[in-house]
């Protein structure tokens, strides 16, 4: 199949999940989210693929990306996304992610077996936007040639993408009495 990148990904969606072989078992998801919104973002997706093939012929596997830390969880991961037909990355950033996604990028690369399959990617916009904005994106790009997988990306502006909280670590004012 070829390599699929769209402004609009979503109409493609149903032309990719129908032009996948017919399968006796259940289409294998995987998705991985960022925080609420985007598991919900992740959602709309995987509601879309059971309305087209039947809810029985669905099957998804939910992590988040904070929980890719513990190696249970990243095994898990790693083991479902070996098998998936579909994997869905939803997340807030498009500049990069914590270091055990790409722990876990790199485990199941390899080892996926070959033949057709989609990677989603679902990202917040970058902004302001600058000439090293999508470093995300491109990256799975490269993941998704390499696995031989189309991909779809989509892209939400910056005010339907949740803020991340500021978090201020070691300043203190320091007064001098004089």
């Amino acid at each position: 199949m070829p390599r699929r990148y769209d402004a609009h990904p979503i109409g493609s969606l149903e032309k990719l999940v129908t032009g996948l072989p017919p399968a006796e078992y259940a289409m294998n998801v995987s998705v991985i989210y960022d925080d609420s919104q985007t598991r919900n973002w992740a959602g709309e997706i995987y509601q879309k693929v059971e309305a087209m093939l039947g809810a029985k012929a669905v099957r998804g596997t939910w992590w988040n990306v904070a929980d890719l830390r513990q190696p249970g969880v990243l095994a898990g991961a790693v083991s479902t996304a070996i098998r998936s037909d579909m994997i869905v990355v939803a997340v807030v950033g498009s500049e990069g992610l914590p270091l055990p996604f790409y722990f876990w990028v790199n485990a199941w690369l390899p080892h996926r077996l070959q033949g057709a399959g989609a990677l989603v990617a679902l990202l917040g916009s970058p902004t302001p936007c600058n000439a090293e904005s999508g470093r995300l994106r491109k990256y799975l790009r490269a993941v998704a040639r390499r696995a031989r997988m189309d991909l779809l990306v989509a892209e939400r502006p910056p005010e339907a993408a949740v803020p991340r909280p500021t978090v201020h670590i070691g300043l203190r004012r320091q007064v001098r009495n004089s």
